[in-house]
């Protein structure tokens, strides 16, 4: 009589499933808070912002012709 085993068998692997799953479910809904509760404490960048430093400011070259008015200077030619 394999009949009233194979009920067993099959109920048994639906909780199993069943089991699984809701850890699983679980699981991803925990981290996803977790993710969204970490991103709202992380400190905001304001882009607006002026940051200035030796790299961003670009040497000007070949502005020795000036004189010290910043007009050209007709004795270099």
């Amino acid at each position: 009589m394999k009949f009233p085993t194979q009920h067993i068998t099959k109920l048994t692997l639906a909780v199993t499933k069943g089991i699984v799953m809701s850890v699983v479910f679980i699981a991803g809904v925990s981290i996803g808070i977790f993710n969204i509760l970490m991103k709202s404490t992380e400190p905001k960048v304001n882009a607006k912002t002026r940051i200035e430093s030796d790299q961003s400011k670009i040497v000007p070259k070949n502005t020795n012709d000036r004189d010290t008015f910043g007009y050209p200077d007709r004795s270099v030619k």
